[in-house]
């Protein structure tokens, strides 16, 4: 039973298990959605509004793939901002307390909201789509059109994603 259970976490974790995908019809931005009082923030920080660009990091401190990336993802973060990007961290953990000690750990000052594959879908993010695992970053402009998705290592690519903006 135990060898089941932890080989169904490492499947999740490293994307090999297959999830709905869901791209919920909405009207409003990214900005719009973010600001809204449904979105639970683990953080005092939160998103720019008049950002040019989004990168939904889905992740979570149980992962092994994730805490690889966060420190790189850490790193990056001050050049996304002076490009005119933010990092949402849509936080996988179990309880507001890992989450929270999640970010600290690595010293992270982008916003979090703690969600699970299901409650991610549901908070109408433009361009999110439920992700196959985790590590996982999707990027979308400030309309929430989807520019990129894909295994969460693919952040530290984000000047080639984000190229084609004006």
């Amino acid at each position: 039973m135990m060898k089941k259970l932890l080989l169904a976490l490492l499947c999740v974790c490293c994307g090999l298990l297959q999830a709905q995908e869901a791209a919920p019809a909405v009207s409003a931005s990214v900005p719009e959605v973010l600001a809204s009082p449904s979105v639970s923030y683990l953080t005092d920080t939160r998103p720019e509004a008049d950002a040019r660009f989004y990168i939904y990091l889905c992740s979570a401190s149980w992962c092994p793939p994730c805490r690889a990336i966060m420190p790189k993802v850490v790193a990056e973060y001050p050049a996304i901002k002076a490009a005119g990007g933010e990092i949402i961290l849509l936080c996988y953990d179990a309880t507001p307390a890992a989450g929270v000690a999640y970010l600290k750990k690595y010293n992270a000052a982008f916003p979090a909201v703690l969600t699970n594959f299901e409650q991610a879908a549901a908070l109408g993010l433009p361009g999110f789509s439920t992700p196959r695992g985790i590590p996982h970053a999707i990027f979308v402009s400030k309309e929430g059109t989807l520019l990129h998705k894909g295994h969460g290592a693919t952040l530290l690519g984000w000047k080639q994603v984000i190229s084609s903006l004006p």
